[in-house]
């Protein structure tokens, strides 16, 4: 496992979740046998609106184990099994500990706060199972299942603050997962490696193809009556695959369609804001998922259609991200800071909302600045570039490294687009990332010529 280096510049509290720091995910997922024979992975089970509400505490233990039991047909007894064997197997990173209460000892001043999703009953053996030297290291605990709310809502983190007296500007919040580190100003990595998918994918997967529309000739693509799938067909991912705001706003987007169509949609979509106001990505409650990019994306088709006043809270959100660069190590599912960046100029260039632009265009430029020189491959170059054209300023020191990536044919190596966090792999696309690096210079090359520095 790699170590933790803690930092006392300017911080003066940190924030741990427990899986995936002071333990390794487990190598293979745990599956379940149904009463069908078929297999269900409980990987995919923990990932369910039941049991997200069952980590805070609106579901028993039994209840929940009932009602997955019932909506997957597991047969008797075959997850709670599984549940308490992880307990029983479940240890923490001594060293990593060690480490901590050494740091701890010598920087009296920062704080140490635990925050994790889990149940109450979990929470509990955890508590017995490691014990005081562990838990003492903690001057804060929030379960969620004592918080009444998950990772990553703004209410958990309000919670947190309010009941610490953190300062964003000051915490670190160190988690495996991206989507829970959008309100700090620091986060680490996930520590895991991805593989890659690519070749015949580009035939499963709908988004690519319209990430470069206007370029009809390159794609082909069959409408589905309504919503749009992720996956033309369920080959890399569950049966029942759901339809998703994600594709489908890319879509309405992008290619003509009737306004009567385009507005009842937009009120479908309206029925998966959650709680917290933040637009979820499936259509399919019973798999809640939110990501930036992502609503981003919804609010930006919102937005075109006169609508984007009906998504406050996901503006906010949106403006908080900015304001704090939670976007630096990516989202849940796009994994570099640039899909954010580039998505938000997106909104201002599409958007006839004055107020909004005056809202972001300034920070926004101010953001983009800052990552001019950063590393990345040839998308997060291109994406970089196309923000910087999109605010009217030329960024001659990208350029030149975009160029330098080109290879002998006049395209570009594939860049990693998109993460599955499920499967851990990423997809990325050598059709797509040729079409935004040669969009990138162009674009630029007119800014050049027209003298905007």
């Amino acid at each position: 496992m790699s170590r933790f280096k803690p930092t006392t510049a300017n911080v003066s509290h940190i924030v741990f979740d427990l899986g995936g720091v002071f333990t390794d995910p487990p190598s293979n997922d745990v599956l379940l046998s149904t009463v069908g024979s078929s297999l269900v992975s409980v990987r995919r089970l923990t990932s369910t609106s039941t049991w997200m509400n069952y980590e805070c505490g609106k579901l028993g233990e039994e209840e929940c184990y009932q009602l997955l039991g019932d909506q997957y047909c597991l047969q008797e007894g075959g997850l709670a099994t599984a549940i308490q064997k992880g307990r029983e197997a479940s240890n923490y990173d001594h060293d990593l500990v060690a480490g901590l209460w050494a740091f701890k000892k010598s920087t009296p001043g920062v704080r140490f706060i635990m925050a994790s999703n889990i149940s109450l009953p979990d929470y509990t053996a955890l508590q017995e199972r490691w014990g005081h030297p562990f838990w003492s290291l903690f001057d804060y605990s929030f379960p969620s299942c004592k918080v009444g709310v998950r990772k990553p809502s703004p209410r958990f983190y309000r919670h947190l603050l309010r009941n610490t007296g953190a300062s964003p500007h000051h915490t670190v919040f160190v988690d495996d997962r991206p989507e829970n580190g959008f309100f700090s100003r620091l986060r680490m990595r996930s520590r895991g490696r991805y593989g890659v998918w690519s070749g015949t994918l580009w035939k499963e997967v709908r988004t690519l193809p319209m990430l470069i529309l206007p370029v009809r000739t390159l794609v082909e693509l069959k409408r589905p009556q309504r919503f749009w799938n992720f996956f033309s067909a369920p080959k890399y991912t569950t049966t029942q695959y759901p339809d998703d705001v994600d594709t489908t706003s890319l879509a309405l987007a992008s290619m003509p369609y009737s306004p009567e169509v385009v507005h009842s949609m937009l009120d479908e979509m309206l029925n998966y804001v959650d709680e917290d106001g933040l637009v979820q990505l499936y259509l399919d409650k019973s798999r809640p998922r939110v990501d930036a990019v992502i609503c981003l994306n919804v609010l930006t088709l919102f937005c075109i259609h006169s609508r984007g006043y009906q998504l406050p809270e996901t503006t906010n959100w949106i403006q908080d991200i900015l304001l704090h660069r939670a976007y630096l190590n990516g989202t849940r599912y796009y994994p570099t800071a640039e899909w954010f960046l580039y998505y938000l100029s997106r909104l201002l260039v599409r958007t006839d909302d004055q107020t909004l632009r005056d809202r972001f265009e300034a920070p926004l430029k101010q953001r983009i600045k800052e990552r001019i020189g950063a590393g990345g491959d040839a998308l997060c170059l291109a994406m970089r570039l196309l923000v910087c054209s999109a605010l009217g300023f030329a960024n001659p020191r990208d350029v030149e490294t975009l160029r330098a990536a080109q290879l002998e044919d006049g395209g570009w190596e594939a860049s990693f687009m998109y993460r599955f966090p499920g499967m851990g792999k990423e997809l990325g696309n050598r059709g797509v990332t040729t079409a935004f690096a040669v969009r990138a210079l162009q674009e630029q090359a007119g800014i050049e010529l027209g003298g905007t520095a």
